[in-house]
């Protein structure tokens, strides 16, 4: 094992094992974008006012900032205590939540 590593360089990449249907795997080389949020654990600054609406940080979010989001999940720490602001994927729970996306963030207790 230790010669083979002296020879030949680690392997870089990711296996993925799927036994669902039998076994079946496979390998791939995943490669990183510099700015991505995910991968490159980076941030990206967002600036609101107190008097904004949730809706407009919706938008933000989904439109001008490459995020991509669909159908987001917002949630947040308000207080010590995780609240979900809004939910799109899930019908009932989106018109539950529909009000907040009218509420601005002071009106939400950010």
């Amino acid at each position: 094992s230790s010669g083979i590593n002296a020879e030949y360089g680690y392997l870089d990449n990711y296996m993925m094992f799927n036994n669902v249907d039998g076994i079946y795997t496979f390998a791939f080389t995943s490669e990183r974008k510099e700015n991505c949020l995910v991968c490159s654990r980076c941030s990206q600054e967002l600036s609101f006012s107190a008097s904004d609406k949730l809706q407009v940080f919706l938008d933000k979010i989904g439109e001008e900032t490459g995020f991509n989001l669909k159908k987001p999940t917002l949630t947040a720490n308000i207080a010590g205590e995780n609240r979900t602001l809004y939910m799109s994927n899930l019908a009932q729970m989106e018109e539950v939540l529909r009000p907040n996306l009218e509420k601005t963030f002071k009106e939400l207790d950010f």
